[in-house]
């Protein structure tokens, strides 16, 4: 497992509040959130979730509980936080994690940071937004195009950090030869398509130049937030 990863400020926000872990030395497993709150409490409330959830992976054995309990002490230390200083109170953040034990990737999700597949060619979605434009599409309201462009697309209906009680969506994902994970906050989803996504995933170089021209193609198209992609690659030797 290789994880390569590009986060970028935008062209419109003061600061940049995602964050994101990728492996250390023989660790297997990584996340990327996206953190809200006013006063900077979002970049807090990222980081935190982050650093807690790491810590804890470390302490588990890479499996779909482990993953479940890091996500969950994350998610107690950034409301902890919250509680402890009006500035910071309500922050929070998504959060979309993968592990890898024994040929499965475990996939934890809150909030609408993504995770896609990338196999035999074609690109999948693996996590569900939790946002009310996902709900709304969901019952038909709204098409996914309307969607993209909804006035409300922003508002989230989970987040990790707003309370001691979280609901965390898990997706397991038997690994074939060949397949890539793209992780990324909704700096990228919300102004980069599918198609887009899937036609620089697949194009010659390295993963480097892969992110670099998906966040290229972000700003391209107004960069309004803040831009956090990340590969994940079971090759030997990725290009």
């Amino acid at each position: 497992m290789k994880v390569y990863a590009r986060s970028d400020i935008g062209l419109l926000r003061p600061i940049n509040e995602d964050s994101f872990y990728v492996p250390q030395g023989d660790e297997v497993f990584c996340a990327v959130a996206d953190g809200m709150g006013g006063h900077n409490a979002g970049e807090v409330a990222s980081q935190l979730a982050v650093k807690t959830f790491a810590e804890k992976m470390r302490t588990g054995l890479g499996d779909a509980y482990s993953i479940r309990r890091a996500v969950r002490f994350a998610n107690e230390a950034v409301f902890s936080e919250a509680c402890k200083d009006a500035g910071k109170y309500g922050m929070g953040t998504t959060f979309t994690a993968l592990c890898v034990k024994e040929g499965t990737a475990y996939i934890a999700h809150v909030g609408d940071s993504r995770a896609y597949r990338i196999r035999d060619g074609h690109i999948d979605r693996v996590t569900n937004d939790h946002s009310l434009v996902e709900e709304m599409v969901r019952s038909g309201l709204i098409t996914p195009e309307e969607a993209r462009v909804h006035p409300k697309r922003n508002y989230i209906t989970r987040a990790l950090g707003t309370g001691w009680a979280l609901e965390i969506d898990l997706y397991p994902q038997v690994l074939r030869p060949g397949d890539v994970f793209l992780m990324c906050t909704d700096g990228l989803s919300g102004q980069v398509t599918d198609e887009e996504m899937l036609a620089v995933t697949l194009m010659e170089g390295t993963w480097e130049a892969r992110l670099d021209a998906l966040i290229d193609k972000a700003l391209k198209n107004g960069g309004p937030d803040n831009i956090t992609a990340m590969y994940v690659t079971f090759e030997e030797d990725a290009q």
